[in-house]
């Protein structure tokens, strides 16, 4: 008698202890994750080619197919140092004894996202298809010792004043894109690397050597990694 309840115990305990342990797994699969996705880009622009670095931060649903998050990335000077734009001023007008100078260009961008994941056969391999849209701004530069302004002014003074007021702009811009995400190992679902590209518009952007579609109409190119948790 003593051992039929000893063995009926332990089957209890047992079913017990299995149906926790499954329950727990479940719980765990179906909690919200986060994501964070930093990237290199390169932007398609008109006889150039813009380097760019950014990164997606997030939530991702509980079957992480969907995610919500930020996305920044932004075009910088010292990334792009052979990256020339010429200004040349006005006749009559000049900046250091000099009629035509050479500008740099940055922007930056943020706004939010959203993206859908599609799993593939292979459990390494997914392709992620991402929308945003957000805040644009970009502009043009003084570049090396034309930055000592003549005057002792601010360089931003210059700049604008070299450029009809308009050295920089502002608008909105939107994106829509498909990335490649592929496991970098098989036991670890929480590394990713990152291929994708990007279709750019921007609206109501514009200024002085950018023009309305210096940005508008672009792709961008895209490569990173995935850190999910």
């Amino acid at each position: 008698m003593n051992i039929q309840k000893t063995i009926t115990i332990i089957i209890l305990a047992f079913i017990s202890v299995t149906g926790f342990s499954q329950e727990t797994t479940e719980i765990a699969d179906q909690s919200i994750g986060f994501y964070f996705q930093p990237e290199y880009s390169a932007m398609f622009l008109n006889n150039h080619v813009g380097n760019a670095v950014g990164f997606g931060l997030g939530i991702s649903s509980k079957n992480r197919k969907w995610d919500v998050g930020f996305r920044y990335y932004g075009r910088s000077g010292p990334i792009n140092l052979n990256d020339d734009y010429v200004l040349v001023l006005p006749a009559g007008e000049t900046y250091k004894g000099e009629s035509t100078i050479m500008l740099g260009a940055d922007h930056g961008y943020l706004g939010l996202e959203a993206a859908y994941t599609i799993r593939l056969k292979s459990d390494r391999v997914a392709i992620r298809i991402p929308i945003s849209f957000g805040q644009f701004g970009a502009g043009f530069y003084l570049r090396g010792d034309d930055r000592y302004t003549p005057d002792g002014e601010r360089t931003s003074v210059w700049e604008d004043k070299l450029q009809g007021g308009e050295d920089a702009g502002f608008g909105f811009c939107s994106e829509f894109g498909a990335q490649l995400l592929y496991k970098v190992s098989a036991k670890n679902d929480h590394i990713h690397m990152m291929l994708g590209a990007t279709y750019m518009n921007t609206y109501g952007y514009e200024s002085f050597l950018g023009g309305k579609d210096f940005y508008n109409n672009k792709a961008r190119a895209s490569a990173g990694f995935r850190f999910s948790f």
